[in-house]
């Protein structure tokens, strides 16, 4: 009788909390990042005041939309939920800095912030986890 080498199962229930983690700390500095670079893009150019907060929606989509895609593409699994989960902890991480920049007040613009993180992550992680690797003959 031989024995066969059998891999071990790996826990289905288990949440890779440790990659998702540092992603969401990785696209949290980079949305900090983008908000300083259009910050300065806004002061050069006097840009109207009513596009504030798209800028600040926009460079939240960028950096949750690169956490999702990172984090889920070293996972490779289950893409929209860990996504989801990578930019649920990023909004709050962020919304936690804004707050306390802020005093304390953020606005209502921070819950269409942290609904759109949350939903471009999952979408991130989506795209990272549905791309073919390309396959050399």
């Amino acid at each position: 009788m031989t024995k066969k080498n059998i891999a071990p199962k790996k826990d289905e229930s288990a949440i890779p909390i440790k990659q998702i983690f540092i992603s969401s700390l990785i696209s949290s500095a980079m949305f900090f990042i983008l908000l300083i670079i259009l910050a300065l893009v806004v002061f050069k150019t006097s840009a109207n005041q009513s596009l504030y907060l798209l800028y600040g929606l926009a460079a939240g989509g960028l950096s949750s939309f690169f956490g999702g895609f990172i984090s889920l593409r070293l996972i490779k699994e289950k893409g929209l939920f860990f996504g989801g989960i990578c930019g649920f902890i990023q909004s709050l991480i962020c919304s936690l800095i804004i707050f306390i920049l802020n005093k304390g007040t953020a606005g209502n613009g921070i819950f269409i912030l942290i609904a759109l993180m949350t939903f471009v992550s999952s979408l991130g992680g989506l795209t990272a986890v549905n791309i073919k690797k390309k396959i050399k003959y």
